[in-house]
């Protein structure tokens, strides 16, 4: 099913907080339906807020990951209707490949669409694929995004995973002081409209289960892509994160890259316990 919308959604907090009614059965088949904006447009002081917040240069072409970011009324439309079954607080950002023909201007009015493509049931729950898509006039694709989401559960028959073996990163020699500040998660969402309460306050995110508030992923990723880019010398086409463990705010981190191939790759981990918030490659 497609839903055609006339211009992009503003969907409050309370909508996501009002799936928290849904009860999924552990075997749910998500509905492959798609919403779709013909023709949306970049506001210009949002699009400054978040170069800024991210550490893009100003002017030029949209940062590699703004559009998934511009698209957030879409999805979370596609989310909050009533046949989507599962709740959108508590649903975890796994992984995002983001994929790009040539770079968009800020003054282009793309098509957009939003759709589920995928699932899968693993033993963390069901995970599934979240694709967004800009086209330009002849329908042809620019730019594309596919963000895997976890929905937790406790699926019943599901082998155990395998750590992941170690990956080599001693071609990582570039190293970068990265601090995630108290509020980041209250500036970037009011840019970003993604107000999720683990990102807020230290109490909104304990109510969920949280120690305390994160950074939202998509930030950690644009502040990652924003100082490594600059060493790539060209747009780039490919950009890969994989989600690994959360930042706490206040967060020291640090950001850890080099040449891999035709491209880099690097991973941000925290700065006193080693540990990585998430691996990546800008191709």
């Amino acid at each position: 099913m497609n839903l055609v919308v006339e211009r992009m959604p503003q969907i409050g907090a309370w909508r996501a907080l009002g799936s928290l009614r849904r009860k999924p059965k552990p075997e749910v088949e998500l509905p492959r339906t798609r919403v779709s904006l013909a023709k949306a447009s970049f506001d210009a002081g949002r699009l400054k807020a978040y170069r800024e917040i991210c550490g893009f240069p100003e002017g030029g072409a949209l940062p590699m990951p703004y559009p998934q970011v511009h698209a957030i009324g879409l999805q979370m439309h596609l989310l909050v209707q009533p046949q989507f079954p599962l709740p959108l607080v508590g649903l975890v950002h796994l992984k995002n490949r983001i994929n790009q023909e040539r770079e968009l201007a800020p003054d282009e009015t793309p098509d957009m669409s939003v759709g589920v493509i995928g699932q899968k049931t693993t033993e963390r729950g069901l995970e599934f694929d979240l694709e967004t898509t800009c086209t330009d006039g002849a329908g042809r694709t620019i730019w594309s995004s596919v963000a895997t989401v976890l929905h937790r559960g406790k699926p019943t028959g599901m082998p155990r995973r395998r750590p992941a073996p170690r990956e080599d990163d001693s071609h990582l020699s570039e190293y970068q002081s990265i601090d995630a500040p108290n509020d980041i998660g209250r500036r970037y969402g009011r840019i970003s409209g993604d107000m999720n309460p683990i990102h807020l306050y230290p109490l909104t995110a304990k109510l969920l289960g949280f120690d305390r508030h994160i950074a939202h992923g998509m930030w950690t990723l644009a502040r990652s892509c924003a100082l490594v880019q600059p060493h790539l010398g060209r747009a780039p086409r490919e950009l890969t994160v994989q989600f690994r463990q959360p930042l706490f705010l206040p967060g020291r981190a640090a950001l850890r890259y080099g040449p891999a191939g035709e491209g880099y790759d690097f991973t941000r981990i925290g700065r006193d316990s080693g540990k990585p918030h998430l691996n990546g490659s800008l191709r």
